[in-house]
Order: structure tokens, then C-alpha cells, then sequence
């Protein structure tokens, strides 16, 4: 049985009001129209709804009976559309964002803190995973967007778009500092104890087939699992960390490290924001995507 919301929604407020005048007016429609929409209701039904009365009207059984199903029905309509149009509105809702602990520091911390301020009844969730876990995570609708470190393997579902330059980079701290005052090439490398991303990152991943390019094979001193601690590991004298050079800008303002330089220039990267093609993206994403900087060169 096909019967339009609209009647239903007459019927209700017929049946709060005990009267189509008052009816009429609240729905701001004619009486003729909320009589006819009564009728129809009832044709439709196959059962009187109403008595009617000199003061208006009166729930039959029948009619007492569907408005209890009635009232919480559209009740319940009527808070998913307001809730919806708050989401629209951005005044509620959720972005759920898969990203890894270097991504959220060098570009994720500022962009969330904006979008916070201007949509603070916007609920914001950051999973931390690897490249590879964050695009699984999108995959299984576990998160709305991730942000990874581009390169990642090609995908027919996925789109993927550069939104801010990485410039892998190797910095050593004061025990080999002598080593930035000339041009090195690569395999200068074999000579000193390096320090590098364990290898489920996708950073270390490019860079290990970038080095193999140049047939360059390096087995690390010591794999850890945070940029940070290897530029603090680095400084120290414990070796030369390969990093991202925005990670550590500060340090080498400071000369706290220094960074390396050679022949063959290390290749560019970006850190790039991820999306499922069929997937139409929320209020709170679409907002969210928005806001982020053009900063690819």
C-alpha cells in the first residue's frame, strides 16, 4: 500500500488538535484541503479514523490506534531531518581521518586545529597507521579520508591527490657534521652507520627503491619506528638518519643537525590525501577538504 507521508502527517496534527480548523492553521493549509486529505487517508485505509463532533473531532479505535504508530513515525522523521540538515549545516556530525604519526605533525596538526575552530560541534577522530594500514582502513569504510605518503600502489577505486611537497633527506649530528661540507655521493653511504624508518613504512619503502636504483643496498645500524627519535638518535652521534627534511627544519636552524648533500639529488615527494571514488564524502568531510592548503609545487 503506497500512501503519501503528507496524509499521514495531516492525520497527525488533525488528531493533536481535535480539530481540522486548528489543524488548517498550523499546517497552513485550507480546511477543505485537510478534510480531503482526511478522506483520502480513510479511502485508502479502508476504516473511519474520526468521529466527528460539534466541537471537531474524535479518534475512532482505529484511529487511536494508527495515530500511536503515526506520532512516533513522523516524530522520528522530523528529528532525522533536523539532524540532517544540522550535518548540513555543519553543526553536527563526524570525520573520521587515517593518517600516520609524522603526517598528523607535519601537515594534519594545524588544518585539524582550523577546522576544530570553525566547526567545533564537528566530532573529529584520527586513527595513526602506516600508509599501507591507513588505505586499508578507507577501504573498509573504517575511515572517511586518509592522508599517506605518496607514492602508494595504484588503485581503480582509489583517488588520490598531492596536497603538500616532502623532501626525504639524510642529517647527521655534530660527531659527523664534517660530512656536510662537501657533495657526497650515495655510495658514500656504505662508510657510516645509518638510521632508518622500520620497513612497513611507506617512507622507507621509497627510499630503499630509490637507493636500489643506484644500486645501493643499505642494511641499517639501527630501525626505529618515529622520525623523531632518529633525528634525536642522529644528534647524538649515534649516525646518519635518513628523515624528512620538514620534520627536522628546526633542528637544522638550530644546527643541532646538518643536513647531507649529494650528487644524485633525492627524488620529491608528497604527502597526498586519499578518497574512495564511489564513495560521495560527508558534510564534515567535503568541509574538511575544503580547508586544506594548496601546497603542491
Amino acid at each position: 500500500m503506497n500512501i503519501n507521508l503528507e496524509l499521514y502527517r495531516i492525520f497527525r496534527e488533525v488528531a493533536k488538535s481535535g480539530n481540522i480548523s486548528k489543524a488548517a492553521d498550523k499546517l497552513f493549509v485550507s480546511q477543505s484541503a485537510v478534510s480531503q486529505a482526511i478522506k483520502q487517508l480513510e479511502q485508502k485505509l479502508g476504516g473511519t479514523l474520526f468521529h466527528r463532533n460539534a466541537r471537531g473531532v474524535q479518534l475512532t479505535a482505529e484511529g487511536e490506534m494508527l495515530f500511536s504508530y503515526v506520532d512516533r513515525a513522523v516524530s522520528l522523521i522530523e528529528n532525522a531531518q533536523e539532524k540532517l540538515e544540522n550535518m548540513r549545516k555543519l553543526q553536527a556530525g563526524q570525520i573520521k581521518i587515517g593518517a600516520s604519526d609524522t603526517i598528523c605533525g607535519l601537515f594534519l596538526l594545524p588544518i585539524l586545529q582550523k577546522f576544530n575552530k570553525r566547526y567545533p560541534e564537528i566530532h573529529i577522530s584520527v586513527t595513526n597507521r602506516t600508509t599501507r594500514e591507513s588505505v586499508a582502513l578507507l577501504k573498509s569504510g573504517a575511515v572517511d579520508l586518509a592522508f599517506v605518503n605518496l607514492p602508494v600502489e595504484e588503485d581503480a577505486s582509489l583517488s588520490m591527490t598531492p596536497v603538500m611537497p616532502i623532501h626525504d633527506c639524510f642529517v647527521a649530528g655534530e660527531k659527523y657534521a664534517f660530512l656536510a661540507d662537501s657533495v657526497l655521493s650515495l655510495s658514500d653511504l656504505r662508510e657510516y652507520p645509518i638510521l632508518m624508518l622500520e620497513k612497513a613504512s611507506n617512507s622507507r619503502r621509497q627510499l630503499d627503491a630509490f637507493l636500489g636504483g643506484h644500486n645501493l643496498e643499505i642494511q641499517p645500524a639501527i630501525e626505529l619506528g618515529s622520525l623523531a627519535l632518529l633525528a634525536e638518535f642522529a644528534k647524538i652521534g649515534l649516525g646518519i638518519a635518513a628523515t624528512i627534511k620538514e620534520d627536522v627544519q628546526d633542528m637544522l636552524d638550530a644546527r643541532a643537525l646538518y643536513e647531507l648533500r649529494f650528487a644524485e639529488p633525492l627524488p620529491l615527494r608528497h604527502v597526498g590525501l586519499v578518497q574512495m571514488k564511489q564513495v560521495t564524502p560527508s558534510f564534515a568531510a567535503k568541509a574538511f577538504i575544503q580547508i586544506l592548503p594548496s601546497l603542491t609545487t
